[in-house]
């Protein structure tokens, strides 16, 4: 995969950002890579929530099936 770029515009309020900033700080990171790590992390559980949710419906619809035969 190749990294480009991107630019974005991000509005957040001043009390999250100095969060984010002492955390960059404690990890030794800048404060554009612990954004971005934040996010991926968020990105990742998100995804996981969201595979589990449709197996739990794929298993509901199955169960429903095979009720109804």
């Amino acid at each position: 995969m190749i990294k480009g770029l991107i630019r974005t515009t991000l509005r957040i309020d001043n009390n999250l950002k100095t969060r984010i900033e002492l955390l960059a700080i404690k990890n030794n990171l800048s404060f554009n890579k612990m954004l971005t790590y934040l996010i991926e992390l968020g990105y990742n559980s998100y995804v996981e929530k969201f595979d589990k949710y449709y197996e739990e419906q794929n298993k509901k619809l199955k169960s429903e099936v095979k009720d109804y035969e």
